[in-house]
């Protein structure tokens, strides 16, 4: 054999080896990789940016001297590099940021001298590896030409205006109270059509959403939406925006596509930071985790060149393939860890619906990032069928889970054959289980519904504990998610479905919200959250008026309190229910840090209790920001219940108001589990009242509030498969 031809054949069998599972440079110029805990770029890995940093974690914290004059790193193309050295996570991350970008399509050696230690002396060993970049830094290219980025996004849901999105749903006569609110409420012409068809107990909180349209990715709308389809925030946008959601208490964030990363807002809805990947990637609009310790985990679609005729029979020579980038960073932005999908799936590990000769492929398409009870990570992949388990502190994968059509399932499913497919939004629940939304893409036929799986991760057993279909025929070609809420109720977005819509259901699966929205917008993801601004507030948050005889009226003052350092302007005014009304002429302006009193009337017509809510509205320049203010008050002094029938019921707790103690009656026709629980206006759970199994028959039970602020609070029964939920008013 010619040494021509020897040669020829080894760079064949590279190519193959290489493209079906990333191989190494060369292990010759490896040197102790194996005593060092993370390492990135991967030793001998390829397709990396030529902007990537070098991070090295031995596990000990590294001694924070000398650093400068023991650390080299060369390119055979570029030379040696000097750069600045960090120190992060306490010292036990050492990241090395060039000053200068490496060359395209070459080697790159990291060396590590013997003579450094960790804070308690130990010396660490010397270490020497090698990695390669990329031929073509691709990803800069389709940065700086976002007409592409959308062509390349929009063909994962290869949009045919011929399919209907949506079924017709007329709005029902039983909510004519909210068709009189949203008709009364002043919306801009083109927000987003949202009507409400069902509405049944369902969790006090707020939904957020950002509807898009297909195939341009309209500019949309951040809404931030009540119970009854009211919208308590809207902005509308320049660009398509997703994944808005909350991050903490007092922090919003939200994806921009024209910006390509995401952006943190406070509470006043003021944006006070961004977050994007580093080391040269775009971010990805799928995910964002933000943990307390305020480190950030974000996806990027890595766009490489790949000659796929390598790889599959028939392939292109100049295909772009399509990886994922995994990054977490620091408080401080640095890349702590990072993971490449090059490095660890292979290309052929995509399902078969994946066409690997085509000039354009997307073979891994990860989704959604959840760090676990135990700290790893949890990574959706769409076209894998995959969820994988990946180490946080050595980037290994420790587990992979997949439905009938993925490669690398490691688990048994024991009653659920079909598994998930081309599934959305991995979740770990307080109870140990993991949800999915299932697309269903590859099921037959095609259905979509959100799957509960109980995991045994020690013998990789799989059971299906629960799943939801929003109806038999139901199908999300793509987008899509479920997150289980803290009174085990679902909040589920439908994403690129026949019937586009958001529903909350309980955990007997009836529903408790259904939400659907115009047949030409899709919303990529929906969450339910407790929220309240603070731009502006209210003393009291509540008003509370008291007895007032039917027919007769009292006026009650209500201060708002501008906190900001701007003006502001309350233009906008709302209420369900007649028997209040504010008398105060609008509009009314409020200076920066300034306050001012309205005048609230309660007129009630009819022998019954009343609450309501009033929304103060600012609306201004495309957005409205609005404060909510609880209103009751009653004509009677008390709530009579007819108790002569043994069912399950949940009684008015009497008295309402109460200060400081109040009974709640309950009955049960039967032998049931009974959890009685507390909730504050943001839904947050505060006292759990009843726990316990209890006989058929009526019973009481007396609730203290001495612990508690004056307000409105709600308490929820939970018997078997009954749920009902009223509201109590605390006044001190």
């Amino acid at each position: 054999m010619s040494i021509c031809t020897r040669t020829l054949r080894q760079t064949i069998l590279f190519s193959l080896i290489y493209f079906l599972g990333i191989s190494s440079i060369s292990e010759a110029q490896n040197l102790n990789t194996d005593k060092f805990q993370y390492l990135s770029p991967v030793p001998g890995s390829k397709l990396n940016s030529n902007e990537t940093t070098i991070i090295i974690k031995f596990g000990d914290p590294f001694e924070n001297y000398g650093l400068e004059n023991n650390i080299i790193v060369r390119g055979n193309k570029s030379g040696l590099h000097s750069g600045k050295i960090i120190l992060a996570e306490n010292y036990r991350t050492l990241i090395f940021k060039p000053n200068n970008q490496f060359a395209d399509e070459e080697v790159i050696t990291v060396e590590l001298s013997k003579n450094l230690r960790t804070v308690s002396n130990a010396q660490i060993p010397a270490l020497q590896y090698s990695f390669e970049t990329s031929k073509i830094n691709v990803n800069k290219k389709i940065k700086s030409n976002p007409e592409k980025y959308y062509k390349l996004l929009s063909s994962e849901f290869k949009f045919d205006k011929s399919i209907p999105l949506h079924k017709d749903i007329s709005q029902q006569d039983i909510f004519d109270r909210m068709t009189y609110t949203i008709q009364k409420d002043s919306l801009p012409i083109d927000f987003p059509e949202l009507v409400i068809d069902s509405l049944d107990n369902p969790t006090p909180g707020y939904i957020f959403l950002t509807p898009f349209g297909l195939p341009n990715l309209l500019p949309t709308y951040l809404i931030i939406t009540d119970n009854y389809g009211i919208p308590i925030f809207y902005r509308k946008m320049k660009s398509a925006t997703f994944d808005f959601k909350k991050i903490n208490d007092s922090t919003l964030a939200y994806f921009d596509l024209g910006k390509y990363q995401y952006y943190i807002l406070n509470n006043s809805y003021d944006i006070i930071d961004s977050v994007s990947t580093q080391n040269g990637y775009i971010a990805d609009l799928h995910e964002l985790i933000m943990l307390e310790n305020k480190h950030s985990f974000l996806l990027s679609y890595d766009y490489e060149k790949v000659p796929m005729d390598t790889v599959v029979s028939g392939g292109d020579s100049d295909a772009t393939v399509i990886g994922i980038i995994l990054q977490e960073l620091d408080e401080n932005k640095n890349v702590v860890f990072q993971w490449k999908s090059w490095d660890h799936y292979k290309i052929t590990d995509a399902t078969y619906d994946i066409v690997l000769t085509d000039s354009l492929i997307d073979y891994a398409h990860s989704n959604a990032i959840e760090i676990d009870y135990d700290g790893n990570i949890l990574l959706s992949t769409r076209h894998l069928d995959e969820i994988t388990k990946i180490d946080r502190q050595t980037g290994d994968i420790i587990w992979r889970l997949g439905g009938k059509y993925c490669k690398n399932n490691q688990f048994t499913f024991l009653n659920d054959s079909i598994g998930f497919s081309h599934q959305h939004d991995v979740r770990r629940l307080h109870n140990g289980n993991i949800t999915v939304f299932d697309n269903g893409n590859l099921h037959s036929p095609q259905f979509s519904r959100v799957a509960e799986y109980q995991v045994d991760e020690l013998n990789k057993l799989v059971s299906l504990v629960w799943d939801f279909k929003n109806d038999p025929e139901s199908y999300s070609r793509a987008m899509g998610s479920a997150r289980r809420l803290d009174n085990h109720n679902t909040i589920i977005g439908w994403g690129f479905s026949s019937t586009p819509a958001i529903s909350e259901v309980h955990a007997d699966k009836s529903i408790a919200f259904y939400m659907t929205l115009a047949d030409t917008l899709l919303n990529y993801r929906a969450f339910k959250f407790p929220w309240k601004t603070n731009l502006f507030v209210t003393d009291p948050e509540t008003l509370y008026f008291g007895y007032v005889p039917a027919g007769d009226s009292l006026i009650k003052p209500l201060k708002i309190i501008n906190n900001s350092e701007k003006q502001i302007e309350i233009n906008g005014l709302l209420n369900r229910d007649s028997a209040f009304t504010v008398i105060t002429p609008l509009p009314i302006i409020i200076d920066a840090f300034k306050d001012s009193t309205i005048q609230v009337k309660f007129k009630p017509s009819l022998g019954e209790t009343y609450s309501d809510e009033l929304y103060l509205q600012w609306n201004h320049e495309n957005e409205r920001i609005t404060q909510i203010v609880q209103l009751s008050g009653t004509t009677i002094s008390s709530v009579e219940y007819d108790w002569n029938k043994l069912d399950y019921t949940l009684g008015q707790n009497y008295p309402n108001p109460f200060n400081p103690s109040t009974t709640i009656k309950y009955s049960v026709p039967e032998l049931s589990k009974v959890k009685i629980t507390l909730y504050n206006l943001l839904g947050e759970e505060v006292a759990t009242l009843v726990n316990e199994e209890k006989t058929a028959g009526k019973y009481s039970v007396q609730f203290n509030a001495a612990s508690l602020t004056s307000g409105v609070y709600f308490y929820r029964l939970q018997a078997g498969n009954f749920f009902e939920t009223k509201k109590m008013i605390l006044l001190k």
